[in-house]
């Protein structure tokens, strides 16, 4: 097997499914900092400065690669006064899950899930063809 041949096959191997597990939750964690900052106007420095943390230590936990802690992960969310994991129990509490459904007579029936707080208004699109599930 040549060079090229190994190195294809290392894309092609998915590993263990807790491996990919770990992997799609950490890029999922990163990418929900990544928006909170996005949302404050802040970057890596402020949420360092914030934590008190350097901006390498702070740049190292938003590369994607590094484990966090659920330590970290509960400073991160103290420093950025949101969420950034919920259990589904959690979320339960949180949020009003409301399901809605189209029926159109020209195409398949549409259904959505919307997670919404509380008091918040509603997204439901307007529509003669649209009832709650």
């Amino acid at each position: 097997m040549n060079e090229f041949e190994l190195f294809d096959q290392f894309f092609e191997d998915k590993g263990p499914e807790d491996l990919q597990r770990f992997v799609d939750k950490n890029v999922d964690i990163v990418h929900q900092v990544i928006q909170l900052l996005r949302d404050k106007g802040w970057s890596q420095s402020d949420l360092a400065r914030k934590m008190g943390k350097s901006d390498a230590e702070v740049s190292k936990w938003l590369s994607g690669t590094h484990n966090l802690t659920l330590r970290s992960i509960a400073r991160l969310e103290t420093a950025l006064e949101a969420d950034i994991i919920l259990t589904p129990l959690k979320a339960e509490e949180k949020f009003v899950v409301t399901k809605w459904r189209a029926e159109y007579p020209d195409r398949a029936q549409v259904q959505q899930v919307v997670w919404q707080t509380p008091g918040e208004k509603s997204h439901f699109p307007t529509h003669p063809g649209i009832q709650a599930a």
